[in-house]
């Protein structure tokens, strides 16, 4: 697999309608669902013992993803229970490795973020066969497999909030009409997924815009590349929705190199990493991006860690809300 820097992976929806592909409200438990009690604290603390609880990152070289596996041990760290991150370097045979280490060593259980499922269930099952707990961020289908607990944005949720902003805006400031660039990640259906509800939201709020095509995205190298070949084709891009920020970024240099100045191209994002942040206060170019929660999504999962540990009743699947901002709501 390509090291990439995304913050995203892992759930099977059913895509291609004109509507969000949501996942059942009613299916999905809630921070509250997961809040420790402090017997239940003090029982997760004695089965752990003298072992650790394994965080595997997807990577921690990407914001987002150091952010959650960061939140999340800092969270064990509040609750009295150890923790130790490994970084899967967005490398599955690393993942693996990681995995294989931590059940080696016999730790009590496993936070993880999984970049591919199927390649790392054999490992996984092994870790379950040893009787470690599994909580899957990031992702979904893996933690149900081995009976554990999962964390996650929907990337349908993501996707059809970033279109459909991009949509209202393409409608409310460009008569309806733009030509769109949306950066995608083929080679990941969950990134497909996240891509397809972009395509549909945008429609829907601006059926006359026309998507020029999905082009590689998921990190600044690839924007760059991806827009520079868009821009010889389509000069009259003015509008760009990307499956994350950084894909995003190298698409900003290339609009500039190509003359175009912020007021000229609507660009929104997903992830809402600082970087992006600022530039929706500056006013370059980024008009929205949506927050996928990197600490909540840490916290959740260490909170999860904790329910598994104790034996107590918690809900399989966790949703993570969605919010998204801009310039008029950026955080203080």
């Amino acid at each position: 697999m390509k090291k990439l820097t995304l913050s995203l992976f892992c759930i099977l929806l059913i895509v291609g309608l004109s509507v969000p592909v949501f996942a059942q409200e009613e299916a999905m438990g809630t921070a509250e669902d997961l809040l420790p009690a402090e017997e239940e604290i003090t029982a997760a603390q004695a089965a752990l013992g003298d072992s650790v609880v394994g965080i595997i990152s997807c990577t921690m070289g990407n914001e987002w993803h150091a952010a959650a596996a960061q939140a999340a041990a800092d969270r064990l760290a509040e609750m009295g229970l150890a923790a130790e991150i490994f970084d899967s370097q967005a490398d599955t045979e690393v993942q693996i490795s990681g995995i294989e280490s931590f059940t080696s060593r016999g730790v009590g259980a496993l936070i993880i973020c999984v970049l591919d499922p199927p390649a790392v269930e054999n490992a996984l099952q092994e870790a379950a066969d040893a009787g470690i707990a599994i909580v899957q961020y990031a992702g979904r289908e893996s933690a149900q497999a081995f009976g554990g607990i999962s964390i996650a944005i929907e990337d349908a949720d993501l996707g059809w909030a970033a279109g459909e902003y991009a949509g209202q805006l393409i409608t409310g400031e460009l008569g309806g009409e733009a030509e769109v660039v949306i950066l995608d990640y083929p080679d990941l259906p969950n990134v497909v997924l996240r891509a397809d509800n972009i395509e549909a939201a945008l429609l829907e709020n601006a059926p006359n815009a026309t998507i020029v095509g999905r082009f590689l995205g998921g990190t600044p190298d690839n924007g760059l590349t991806s827009m520079e070949n868009a821009l010889q084709a389509f000069p009259g891009v003015n509008v760009v929705v990307s499956i994350n920020d950084a894909g995003a970024y190298g698409a900003l240099q290339a609009l500039e190199a190509a003359g175009k100045a912020p007021g000229d191209v609507i660009v929104v994002g997903i992830d809402a990493e600082d970087q992006a942040l600022q530039y929706l206060d500056e006013g370059y170019f980024f008009r929205g991006t949506v927050s996928t929660a990197p600490a909540s999504n840490g916290a959740l999962a260490a909170d999860a860690v904790v329910k598994l540990l104790a034996g107590a009743d918690a809900p399989a699947n966790v949703r993570v809300p969605i919010e998204l901002i801009t310039a008029e709501t950026l955080p203080e």
